[in-house]
């Protein structure tokens, strides 16, 4: 037999807990002093003890607890329903950890804002370009990049042109579930259909052109792409353009380090002259 100090030590809960939980005839002791009032618990309480501590867990209240506890639920059935409960914390805390990313890539941007020189935006035309290409849905950016490496993995050196790219054809706002398109320009056909390991079938097609592409170019990781965007946004605004299509990042050199070193990509957006109303009034 255990004090309900020892007790408390060994299924490390507070000796206050116990006493609550002895009141409310939730856990009783297996033996009460009728001297002292001292309460005392037999090893074998433990299991039951546990019990009450993962039904808690999963957010029952006290008298829920009670009435599972008294509907004998199995072993089989708790370990199911902590398992349960797991997946879901888990992917609660996958979805916090996105948020905390998003943060850091707005403290970034904010920070970069006061120290990142103006980058040059010239205005081109784009032809049309032959690719290979696969729409994906994705929830971070780790995943991204895993499709990517898959990709050019698939995808035999030889017949590439010298980019890859990736265009967004959801909502460019959204932290999870992004429709993206991610392809590689080729230089000539593809002989045979080509897939990914999970099956998903790649696509040859021609990437759009456009007669008027607003770009720039970005040296460095994700956490400065978003310089290239507002150039880009600054550039419309002072030049009296607007944006005509859906913008895409080609990736002109692949990354050299996992932080992102000697990556150079070129975001370009689709744009058309704002049509001045005072002319066509007049």
């Amino acid at each position: 037999m255990f004090t309900v100090g020892d007790f408390a030590r060994f299924a490390q809960v507070s000796k206050r807990l116990l006493r609550y939980y002895d009141e409310i005839d939730l856990f009783k002791p297996e033996y009460v002093d009728e001297t002292s009032g001292y309460r005392f618990y037999s090893p074998e309480q433990m299991v039951s003890l546990n019990r009450i501590l993962a039904l808690k867990e999963l957010g029952l209240s006290l008298d829920q607890i009670r009435q599972t506890l008294s509907d004998n639920i199995s072993t089989d059935e708790l370990q199911g329903m902590l398992l349960l409960r797991k997946a879901e914390i888990e992917q609660q805390l996958q979805a916090e950890l996105q948020r905390v990313r998003i943060i850091e890539r707005h403290l970034q941007a904010i920070r970069d804002d006061e120290s990142t020189p103006l980058l040059n935006v010239i205005l081109k035309e784009i032809p049309d370009q032959p690719v290979t290409s696969v729409r994906y849905v994705v929830d971070d950016f780790e995943m991204a990049v895993d499709i990517v490496a898959q990709l050019h993995a698939v995808v035999p050196e030889r017949v590439r042109n010298g980019f890859s790219y990736c265009i967004c054809h959801g909502d460019h706002h959204a932290e999870t579930n992004l429709d993206m398109e991610f392809g590689v320009s080729l230089a000539k056909p593809l002989k045979k259909a080509l897939s990914l390991p999970n099956g998903l079938a790649l696509i040859q097609h021609e990437l759009a052109g456009s007669n008027l592409m607003a770009t720039t170019i970005v040296q460095g990781g994700l956490q400065i792409i978003h310089a290239g965007y507002a150039a880009i946004l600054k550039w419309l605004g002072a030049h009296s353009y607007r944006l005509a299509g859906t913008p895409r990042e080609l990736v002109l050199q692949q990354a050299q380090t996992s932080s992102g070193g000697g990556l150079v990509t070129e975001i370009q957006f689709p744009v058309e002259p704002i049509p001045n109303l005072n002319a066509i009034r007049y």
